[in-house]
């Protein structure tokens, strides 16, 4: 998803004063029916990139930010974090650190339709709206899920599963009282989206 997908949270936290920020990774800023129609700009972009993207940004601050990432995104909060950037940070439902060998079932089966061709290691590929509801929106009806799916869903690189960051800083970082994580991840990353579309000031 892109920065879109924030946008409640972006009004929300806007009204209580504060400074939001919501870039999106390399690649992204062309919008979502642009993605839809051509993600090449996204096909070849991993971890690395994103967090090295996103250190540019942070870099520009004079303070340093409270970072909030959601899946990847969490990932990628947890990353910066341990590069020394950022004054808190907020993972929620993030993806597993490499060395983590045991995924949820759940995570597995949205991902395996795109893992089971090779041809997709270096291709973006959407989810279909019934792999969105199951992964994203499984607390929602199918008729609010599809209307989250249509304004928020883009196609995404899922063999960058397998570019992930080093596990002991990571493991090291989510001890520490700046950082928040939760790790309920099939029905918490339903929570996020349904809170996503309908959050309001």
């Amino acid at each position: 998803m892109t920065p879109l997908s924030w946008e409640h949270w972006i009004d929300r936290y806007t009204a209580r004063g504060y400074n939001v920020v919501a870039k999106g990774w390399p690649g992204m800023d062309v919008g979502v029916e642009a993605l839809r129609r051509d993600p090449s700009s996204i096909a070849t972009v991993g971890v690395t990139e994103v967090v090295d993207h996103y250190e540019g940004i942070i870099r520009e601050f004079d303070n340093p930010p409270i970072i909030i990432g959601h899946s990847f995104g969490g990932l990628i909060t947890e990353i910066l974090l341990d590069r020394g950037l950022g004054s808190a940070g907020v993972a929620i439902a993030p993806a597993p650190v490499k060395g983590i060998l045991f995924l949820p079932f759940s995570t597995i089966k949205v991902s395996l339709p795109a893992l089971i061709n090779p041809a997709n290691n270096h291709r973006a590929v959407p989810l279909t709206p019934e792999q969105f509801h199951y992964a994203f929106t499984n607390d929602m009806t199918e008729e609010e899920s599809l209307a989250a799916y249509n304004r928020y869903a883009v196609p995404g690189r899922i063999m960058c599963c397998f570019r992930l960051h080093s596990r002991t800083s990571i493991l090291k970082l989510r001890q520490q009282s700046t950082f928040t994580t939760t790790h309920a991840r099939h029905y918490f990353l339903s929570r996020a989206v349904r809170i996503m579309c309908r959050l309001r000031r």
